[in-house]
């Protein structure tokens, strides 16, 4: 490929512009692969953080589960015991009067 004198120039410089546009192309390619990275692993901690957080609240609810749950077994027992205890005094109440009424 032959081209005049002039024209030398002015491809150079056109060539040397394309480089500068390309090679700034990748430079801000590379500024936001940074920025990206950087923001990722931020977000990463910030997320640690609550997903900590969260399992620590989770936690506390379950003891406090735990706890509720062994109170409400104790007063089912309390109550399921009742009705015994009930029906035994009234029983010893009705022999008592049954007894008074035979002595009569």
């Amino acid at each position: 490929m032959h081209l005049p004198n002039s024209e030398i120039p002015k491809a150079h410089k056109r060539m040397f512009f394309v480089g500068r546009v390309l090679l700034g192309l990748c430079v801000l390619s590379i500024v936001m692969t940074i920025i990206f990275a950087y923001l990722n692993s931020k977000t990463n901690e910030r997320v640690e953080a609550i997903r900590q957080y969260y399992s620590i609240t989770a936690e506390r609810r379950d003891e406090k589960v735990e706890q509720l749950s062994n109170q409400v077994a104790d007063l089912q027992k309390k109550l399921d015991s009742l009705p015994d205890r009930t029906a035994n005094k009234t029983a010893d109440k009705v022999k008592q009067v049954v007894k008074e009424d035979e002595g009569k």
